[in-house]
Parts: structure tokens; sequence; C-alpha cells
């Protein structure tokens, strides 16, 4: 028999988790843009470029938990 609280832990979390992930490499890849943009006009901003670095390596962190979390070898179950 289905546990339907735990299939709906389960769904949210994984909506969650890919609307996060989604969200902050899109964020990361406009900041990147927006960058490149300002260098080629003689604008560069330094601060902008350690932001989107910053969010690019978040993203990371967030996925490899994920692959952490669902690989059983990783955290000894």
């Amino acid at each position: 028999m289905i546990e339907w609280s735990s299939f709906l832990i389960v769904a949210v979390a994984t909506w969650v988790s890919a609307i996060v992930v989604i969200t902050l490499f899109s964020a990361a890849v406009r900041m990147r843009a927006v960058h490149i943009d300002l260098a080629e006009a003689g604008q560069s901003k330094p601060l902008l470029k350690v932001g989107y670095w910053t969010v690019f390596g978040i993203c990371s962190i967030v996925v490899l938990f994920g692959v952490y979390l669902i690989v059983p070898a990783l955290h000894g179950a």
C-alpha cells in the first residue's frame, strides 16, 4: 500500500528543490550576461562577477547535497 503522506512530502520536496536550483542558476546566468554587457561597454563591475560566481557556487552546493541524499553509499545508509 502506498503511504500517500510520504509520497506527498517527497513530491513537494522535489518541486521546491527543482525550483530553487533553476532559480539560482537562472539568476547567475542573467548576472553573468549583465556583467559581460557592462564589460563590453567599459563599465565593468567586479562585485557583479563575484556575485554570479557565488550564486553558481550555491547552486552547485544544493545539487551536490541532493546527490548526497539520493546515493546511500555516500552517507552510510
